[in-house]
């Protein structure tokens, strides 16, 4: 008995070890018609409700990545989201304008989760690879760092994902994602704001973190069966 309630305060007192999961997707997005906005020095605006292409699969490809640190039920991801945007409805004045390098969203979320479904909610910085050419001009390559990215905006993000667990740590997922994203980008001889609201869809694979869910899971079952 006195075993018993040494083990119970103990486990009380400890919290459940953290448990880190990796995760990589591939998949695709499909973007809402947004406002778009370009400026150029001596020129009238252009302005437009624009409708977007995502491709996942031409120029650069479309893919995401998540490290989630989980304790017990509750934990913090930290995901990547390639997105990628191509205007599909451009004005005369427009030759070409695409983020295809893309709509890099690196977003910090707090995560849920009960058994294999897990949801979070997040923000974070949004970088971008530009490449349009409005009136002539393009957005100037060599610009920005790394040979044209730009810290251009910010992004919140909610996710839901069900894992199918395989085998020795190893498993599936479904993940679906709602993006909110404002960026404001150059374009020769200006800029342009780029709002985008996008539904993503992933399929992934990943190691770690189911675990600590079932580690859990005992210890919270210990716990309602040891004495008080």
């Amino acid at each position: 008995m006195m075993r018993s309630i040494l083990l119970a305060l103990l486990l009380r007192a400890v919290p459940a070890a953290a448990q880190v999961e990796l995760q990589v997707f591939a998949g695709s997005s499909v973007s809402l018609p947004s406002p778009l906005s370009i400026s150029q020095a001596g020129q009238s605006d252009i302005r437009l409700t624009a409708h977007w292409a995502t491709r996942p699969f031409q120029n650069t490809p479309y893919y995401a990545a998540r490290i989630a640190l989980w304790r017990g039920n509750r934990g913090w991801l930290l995901d990547f989201t390639h997105h990628k945007v191509y205007l599909t409805n451009p004005p005369a004045e427009v030759e070409f304008f695409r983020i295809t390098n893309g709509v890099n969203m690196l977003t910090l979320s707090r995560g849920f989760r009960q058994g294999d479904f897990s949801y979070a909610f997040g923000a974070g910085p949004v970088i971008t690879f530009p490449v349009t050419r409005v009136r002539g001009l393009e957005n100037g390559g060599g610009r920005g760092f790394w040979g044209g990215y730009f810290l251009s905006g910010a992004a919140v993000m909610a996710s839901a994902t069900r894992r199918i667990p395989l085998a020795a740590g190893f498993f599936l997922s479904l993940d679906g994602r709602a993006s909110t994203t404002y960026v404001r980008i150059p374009v020769g001889g200006g800029h342009a704001a780029v709002p985008n609201f996008a539904v993503h869809l992933h399929l992934g694979a990943g190691y770690g973190g189911g675990h600590g869910a079932r580690a859990a899971a005992a210890s919270a079952r210990f716990r309602s069966r040891a004495p008080r």
